[in-house]
């Protein structure tokens, strides 16, 4: 795909405002060029097939549009749209977005709704809780179900668990470490489900390879900050000048942390390892954080994204946003080959996988995506994808 992309129809992604309807869908109307900053738009899939399909693809989108999470949604929903515009297809695309209300009831009667309407797969829920209650909802609808979870429990034939897994992220992050030298590792987190999914995954990582693995340990509630100095000094102790610190915190937990390490660790930046949203915060600004590398998108394909769609819509998208861009283009792309109104499950388990603003993937059989990462470090006191992700990764 070149560098150039078409947006088609710019008037109405921009009044998709609210709507819960009937749908939008692609026209040729008013063609306007634009270019990403960085002058590369993502690509899906390769080179596209000669599809023949004049039947539209409709992409039911289960999204929270009322209610409390209705900002976020709506967002969400701005990003599909700029993806409907942004893809290649030689086939029309309707987007019919249907509103969960933010709820797991909601996002089950929404779910129903869309494949009643045609719907040839469905992206969503956005929100952890309601994703089992639209799988279960759409099982006899033979409509694919991408959600954007990433909790693999959820994963079934035809049902993709499409966001981030902890425990691969974790994986992908220990081998970084273990090809960079590090033989002990450590690891320390919240008490939370995707913290302990986190550090499952690096113990076995860790164990896979050989490495010594000195303490796992759980935070749980606010510490004093005594309490958390003397944690961290143990912990620091015991992986020795040349081990690592595995921390499965969210960005926004990291201050605190960053704190009690530069106050115990005399001043020498240990080795620490993280996941995919440390991206969100100030990670270079952060004490003794000097070498802390994660796992996660390539932090310039994502800046790019961001900056397009404040360009459109005037403000910046939320973390699912760039999730939702990749899998509406996904299905777009998909849908360009395949025969019919919907699309099959075996036409998204495409071998070579697809390349989004989120790094290369590939939906499984199983149900589950399989991400290749990047390695992200500091380098010039910026974010810096260290190592690209494999897209090689996908093929085991």
């Amino acid at each position: 795909m070149s560098g150039r992309g078409h947006i088609l129809g710019l008037a109405a992604a921009v009044l998709l405002a609210g709507c819960s309807g009937e749908g939008v869908t692609r026209t040729d109307q008013g063609a306007i060029e634009r270019r990403w900053s960085d002058g590369q738009l993502p690509r899906y899939g390769g080179p596209r097939p000669g599809a023949t399909n004049t039947a539209p693809l409709k992409v039911g989108l289960l999204l929270p549009l009322t209610g409390r999470y209705a900002a976020y949604g709506q967002s969400l929903l701005n990003a599909a749209a700029l993806a409907l515009f942004d893809a290649p297809s030689e086939r029309a695309v309707d987007l019919l977005p249907r509103d969960t209300g933010g709820t797991p009831e909601g996002a089950a009667a929404a779910a129903v709704d869309a494949a009643a309407a045609g719907a040839g797969v469905l992206i969503g829920p956005a929100l952890e809780a309601s994703a089992a209650a639209a799988q279960r909802s759409v099982g006899a609808s033979g409509a694919p179900l991408l959600m954007l979870s990433g909790d693999r429990r959820l994963a079934a034939s035809g049902a993709f668990v499409a966001g981030h897994a902890p425990a691969a992220l974790a994986t992908q992050i220990v081998d970084f470490a273990y090809r960079r030298g590090v033989r002990v590792i450590a690891g320390l987190g919240p008490d939370t489900r995707a913290a302990s999914e986190a550090l499952l995954g690096m113990q076995a990582a860790a164990q896979a390879r050989g490495m010594t693995i000195v303490s796992t340990g759980v935070l749980r509630g606010p510490m004093a900050e005594p309490e958390l100095h003397a944690a961290i000094a143990q912990v620091l102790q015991a992986i020795g000048p040349d081990g690592a610190l595995f921390l499965p915190f969210p960005a926004e937990s990291l201050p605190p942390i960053a704190r009690s390490i530069q106050a115990v660790s005399g001043g020498r930046s240990p080795i620490l390892l993280g996941l995919a949203d440390w991206d969100s915060i100030g990670l270079a600004t952060l004490p003794s954080f000097g070498r802390a590398f994660f796992a996660g998108p390539d932090p310039a394909q994502t800046a790019a994204f961001r900056r397009r769609y404040a360009a459109f819509f005037g403000s910046a998208p939320p973390r699912d946003a760039a999730l939702v861009y990749d899998l509406v283009a996904t299905a777009q792309v998909a849908g360009s080959a395949a025969p019919g109104r919907g699309l099959s499950a075996y036409a998204l388990e495409a071998p070579g996988g697809f390349v989004g603003v989120e790094g290369p993937f590939r939906l499984t059989r199983e149900g589950a995506a399989r991400r290749a990462y990047s390695i992200v470090g500091i380098v010039g006191g910026r974010l810096q994808a260290i190592e690209p992700a494999s897209a090689g990764l996908l093929a085991n």
